[in-house]
């Protein structure tokens, strides 16, 4: 059995901001991420996207240096870096750890939103969301986030509407990256070959006068299950239509969170082996290509969802619906097989190393077990955690989790 395990110290700042290091010894590169408590719920009433485009023009020059110049500069150290809509990552050599953290800084901190960048950029952006209306797959994905968030923030897109993008101005990007851009609840990880305590020392030499307080939020709307299930569809011009069937999903916290994982990948989701979702609908009827069902996967901090999804002809479309309802009720009903269970507990304690084997993906998990309170040796504990789940407990999960009779439907394509 594959195991995985590393070095990980963390140190929080008086500011509230909080520094991890990865000792990854074998390394000669190291990774470094901000990841900042920014997100589409701390956007105000005709904000919709400010968060994305923040993100997105944050490369686009500082107060320091044009956007060619800081490019240029990050370079010169055989580095790469970019912007997120809640901090920024840069790459590069482990020798060139300490020169890359003060462009890291100014990437994050210090941008200028520069108008003929963020012009451009949102012009991009409007480019995308109008030939995103004549998708399909998109225009059904956005109606069934729709359905399931009602009124939640998460139930737009994370960009935003034509009309709230075309509302962010320069100014109001400065504006909400200075409200919300702050230390408190940030986390700054790094990993490489450095001993933790020296990359933490570095870390914070370069990001202890950083501070801030931290912005207001409100609460976002409560989430339900609706009381019964319902059906759409938007009529497109299309020969295939796409179809998603589900509802409200978990937090990450949730205790049912590893049984669940399992239970997607006998139910939707698993790669190397058959799903009873994939068996059914793709290799006995052969009404796709493409398939896929899963709860876990979209859990965080608010609540997920639970999607299945196929692409399939129209005439297909009752039949497709019909197999994934009655799958989740066999779930619920029936227990999954011993075969089923060792297949599945095989293929993840097999696999989730791979997951592990980049600087970028051992500082994503770091920041992980951050946000979700997850102790940094989960990774040694996640193999044992998987091989004690049993075919009872998936059941229960499956039961308490998966609502075939309340589900959201939406397809769009043809009729």
């Amino acid at each position: 059995m594959s195991e995985i395990s590393v070095r990980i110290e963390d140190r929080v700042l008086p500011s509230g901001l909080r520094l991890v290091a990865v000792h990854n010894p074998p390394s000669r590169t190291t990774s470094t991420m901000v990841q900042l408590k920014v997100s589409s719920l701390d956007e105000r009433p005709g904000e919709e996207g400010l968060a994305y485009l923040t993100g997105a023009c944050l490369d686009e020059g500082s107060t320091k240096r044009s956007a060619d110049d800081l490019a240029r500069e990050v370079e010169s150290i055989g580095c790469s870096m970019d912007g997120s809509g809640a901090g920024g990552a840069i790459q590069g050599p482990a020798e060139q750890f300490g020169k890359s953290l003060p462009f890291l800084r100014e990437l994050v901190l210090d941008p200028s939103f520069p108008p003929a960048e963020v012009q451009r950029v949102r012009d991009e952006v409007l480019a995308e969301i109008t030939a995103e209306k004549n998708d399909p797959a998109t225009v059904a994905r956005r109606r069934f986030r729709q359905s399931i968030y009602g009124e939640h923030p998460f139930a737009r897109p994370s960009w935003g509407s034509e009309a709230s993008v075309q509302a962010c101005s320069p100014d109001r990007l400065k504006t909400f990256h200075e409200r919300q851009f702050v230390a408190p609840g940030g986390i700054i990880a790094t990993s490489g070959p450095l001993d933790p305590k020296e990359a933490l020392d570095q870390l914070e030499a370069e990001f202890r006068d950083f501070d801030g307080e931290a912005a207001e939020r409100k609460d976002p709307p409560q989430l339900e299950l609706p009381a019964e299930s319902s059906d759409q569809h938007l009529p497109m011009d299309r020969e295939q239509v796409h179809v998603l069937c589900g509802h409200l999903g978990i937090r990450r916290k949730d205790p049912d969170y590893l049984t669940l994982l399992v239970m997607d990948h006998v139910l939707g989701s698993g790669p190397g082996f058959t799903s009873r979702i994939t068996k059914r609908l793709r290799d006995e009827r052969g009404l796709c290509y493409t398939v896929h069902a899963s709860i876990s996967s979209s859990a965080g901090l608010q609540p997920g969802m639970f999607s299945a999804y196929i692409g399939t002809s129209p005439e297909h479309r009752e039949e497709a619906l019909t197999g994934f309802l009655e799958e989740m009720r066999r779930m619920r009903d029936t227990e999954v097989t011993a075969t089923e269970l060792k297949d599945v507990q095989d293929y993840l304690t097999g696999s989730y190393v791979f997951g592990l084997e980049r600087n970028s993906q051992l500082v994503q998990y770091a920041i992980r077990c951050c946000r979700f309170d997850l102790p940094f040796d989960e990774i040694r504990r996640y193999p044992d955690k998987v091989r004690a789940i049993s075919v009872d407990e998936v059941q229960g999960a499956a039961q308490r989790h998966l609502h075939p009779d309340r589900v959201s439907v939406v397809s769009a394509g043809a009729s």
